[in-house]
């Protein structure tokens, strides 16, 4: 006989009743059955300490069913914590992950995310690829929507501006025949400004063992999309 019958990832997706009662069967269960093994070796050291030529161990008045009555408490409150807890975990991550839809007749459609107050989208650029914008905001805002059209019309000459900065002399890929970047993320920040962040395509090809060890180039602009820095980004560790 099946005790619940339901798609067990799908029950812990979201906070459900059963998800609840699942999650304190298990932690009473197991506080159940750690307290029972903890109480038998206790009671055979005892055993065996009072067969042997030693002082008298005391007397505890303890009973089997005084004992099962605390094991069975302690477990029931541990139970009903870590499925609280796990509910309210998983009401935690639900919020973050919601994400509202939306359109704008520039940009395109985008995502809305109420918990982190952002929105992104995924825009055409003029290469005819696609990136991914991030920014503030219930969705893109006038002067957003100013800003990436400003950015757009000027496309070329910001990617040139940046791409010359990046690979000046003693840039990390100075190995390689030729190298080759494209925008793989746009952040417009609170106070205007825009961050880019790049791919990169190599001649010859794979001149990293691994793409832990890639660097990462970026460029940052200001409101007025006057080039402000570039920067290889290393990875941590």
């Amino acid at each position: 006989m099946k005790i619940f019958n339901y798609n067990t990832a799908h029950a812990f997706a979201r906070p459900s009743a059963q998800g609840w009662l699942v999650v304190f069967v298990c932690g009473f269960l197991t506080v159940c059955i750690i307290g029972l093994v903890l109480c038998t070796g206790v009671w055979m050291v005892f055993k065996v300490l009072r067969r042997l030529p030693a002082p008298p161990l005391p007397d505890w008045d303890v009973t089997v069913l005084s004992t099962a009555g605390v094991i069975l408490q302690i477990a029931a409150v541990f139970g009903a914590l870590l499925a609280t807890v796990m509910v309210l975990d998983l009401a935690r991550r639900r919020r973050q992950e919601a994400l509202t839809p939306g359109h704008h007749p520039i940009i395109g459609d985008y995502e809305h995310s109420a918990f982190y107050k952002t929105w992104h989208a995924q825009p055409v650029l003029p290469t005819a690829k696609t990136v991914r914008l991030s920014a503030y905001g219930s969705g893109p805002s006038v002067v957003q929507e100013a800003l990436w059209q400003q950015f757009i019309g000027r496309y070329d000459e910001l990617m040139a501006a940046a791409t010359r900065s990046l690979l000046a002399e003693g840039y990390p890929l100075e190995g390689c025949e030729s190298v080759k970047l494209i925008p793989s993320s746009i952040t417009l920040t609170r106070d205007g400004q825009m961050h880019l962040g790049f791919e990169f395509a190599t001649v010859p090809e794979n001149f990293w063992e691994s793409e832990a060890d890639q660097p990462y180039p970026t460029a940052s602009f200001t409101s007025a999309l006057e080039l402000k820095s570039t920067e290889w980004l290393m990875p941590y560790g």
